[in-house]
């Protein structure tokens, strides 16, 4: 029987091509991933916790389309910038976990990957 592939750590194993944002705290995750298949579709997911888990381990399947059925798929640059700004709020909505620059780096990715 085939292993299950976590598509955080080998998207490559997946044919897919990933998209990582990471807010970094000591002993915790908290991580944002956006993925394009090789005909433009983009999926996205994000996972958080402690440092015990594994990240994303429950999207771990044996193929593509098994992990692609876990993942949100986004069908627009709006929807993706909106998960963005969404997981982007710190726990008490006080201020944002990363600057600017990287949310352009996701419209650039998004507009360089999703096919219509």
């Amino acid at each position: 029987m085939k292993n299950s592939i976590n598509p955080h750590y080998n998207p490559e194993e997946l044919n897919l091509e990933q998209l990582t944002f990471e807010a970094g705290y000591c002993y915790e995750f908290d991580t944002l991933c956006f993925w394009a298949t090789e005909t433009g579709q983009i999926y996205s997911a994000q996972d958080s916790g402690c440092s015990c888990p594994t990240p994303f381990e429950n999207y771990e399947e044996i193929d593509q389309k098994s992990v692609l059925q876990l993942l949100e798929r986004v069908g627009s640059l709006e929807q993706a910038e909106n998960i963005f700004d969404e997981w982007n709020v710190t726990y008490d909505g006080s201020s944002k976990k990363l600057n600017d620059v990287e949310k352009h780096n996701l419209t650039f990715w998004i507009k360089e990957h999703l096919k219509y």
